[in-house]
């Protein structure tokens, strides 16, 4: 008996584990894409602290690299090399800052100094924020100048200060998609924007703005956006009548979802049940086999099973068999079936002259600028 419970339960689990391993993946949403804010971090100069400048430096640019919505452009240029090559003062004005940018190939980048005080044992960072087309952004860090190393905790803790403020000061960035080519975007009644190729780019500063798209001979669409510091946003247009495909999580992707994880379960238990229904064909043929070779005359067949131990195993195995070959079947059947229906049928099929009005949408990718987080909405505005 205890051998046969074995039997069963190695079963059980073998069927469980072949289910697990069958299962279809479920696709995760994509993690958010490459939408972030590159930018360079110039090695800082010092006339009296080198050692503190490198450890900011490398500080600075570690947060940047952790840091999401942001992207580090990588590079080994220090202020100090681009002035002097330049023939720019210490201190670059716009002009040398544009040049900068233009010599690196970038629109962003963060320069800055560090210098002994205010106060003894101490050093200031003076960093500023390059950004094209926008005043140059200055913030000051005091602490004490025995951080020399960029990986010092405290060092990280003020570099990500840092990082969080210039990510406040950053503006965001907003890229307009839509199937009409051409046409006209204003945004916020005032600013406005060619559509080339469908698509536009724009610089706004965080918080909320409206984005009005005029396409060429076609009505204006209206959508309301949130801009943070540090991301880029993606909002796509739709033509007013043009069909859209279900959303992701919407009723009809979850029916498929299901439906395929129905049909892969009931397809491995209707593989199961054939195999226990041979299976219990062996075995009783293997009980009348040797029900025919015991040299016991008269007892055969219900008589061999009630007196005979090994031809009771036989029958009890069969039996196992037989019960597991109807029910896995019957459990497999259902399950294929519920699931071809959840698969391959459209919920509102049932309505194919039902009018279906248009909604227009706009798609935003979360993005995540700084280290200090946020929350984009996927949906209709």
């Amino acid at each position: 008996m205890l051998c046969r419970g074995m039997k069963l339960g190695m079963r059980l689990f073998v069927l469980l584990m072949l289910t697990v391993l069958a299962l279809p993946r479920i696709a995760r949403a994509d993690q958010p894409g490459a939408h972030t804010v590159p930018v360079a971090v110039l090695a800082f100069d010092s006339e009296d602290s080198e050692e503190q400048a490198d450890a900011v430096t490398g500080a600075v640019r570690s947060r940047i690299r952790a840091a999401p919505g942001w992207s580090l452009i990588e590079t080994t240029q220090s202020l100090g090399m681009l002035t002097a090559s330049m023939k720019c003062p210490t201190r670059p004005p716009p002009e040398c800052q544009q040049r900068i940018a233009e010599q690196i190939r970038t629109e962003r980048y963060i320069w800055g100094f560090v210098m002994k005080g205010p106060a003894q044992g101490q050093v200031t960072a003076e960093i500023h924020l390059y950004q094209k087309g926008k005043a140059d952004t200055v913030l000051k860090e005091s602490y004490a100048d025995n951080l020399k190393d960029s990986n010092d905790d405290t060092l990280r803790k003020i570099a990500t200060r840092i990082v969080e403020r210039l990510g406040g000061a950053a503006v965001g960035v907003v890229i307009i998609k839509s199937t009409e080519q051409t046409g006209e975007i204003v945004v916020d009644g005032e600013k406005h924007v060619a559509l080339a190729q469908g698509t536009a780019r724009v610089e706004l500063a965080a918080g909320g703005h409206s984005i009005e798209l005029a396409p060429a001979g076609g009505p204006a669409v209206k959508r309301n956006v949130l801009v943070t510091a540090g991301r880029e946003t993606v909002v796509e247009f739709t033509p007013q009548g043009a069909a859209e495909p279900p959303a992701e999580g919407s009723p009809v992707r979850t029916r498929k979802i299901i439906g395929g994880i129905s049909m892969g379960v009931g397809a491995i238990l209707g593989a199961v049940a054939i195999y226990e229904a041979f299976h219990w064909n062996s075995l009783q043929s293997d009980g009348e086999d040797y029900a025919r070779r015991l040299d016991k005359p008269g007892i055969a067949g219900t008589e061999c099973r009630k007196y005979d131990s090994k031809c009771q195993s036989i029958d009890s195995d069969a039996k196992v068999a037989s019960a597991l070959a109807w029910t896995l079947g019957g459990v497999g059947a259902v399950g294929l079936g519920v699931g071809a229906f959840l698969f391959f049928t459209d919920p509102g099929s049932s309505e194919p002259n039902r009018a279906r009005a248009p909604k227009p949408k706009t798609r935003v990718v979360p993005q995540v600028g700084g280290n200090s987080g946020g929350v984009m909405v996927l949906g209709s505005f």
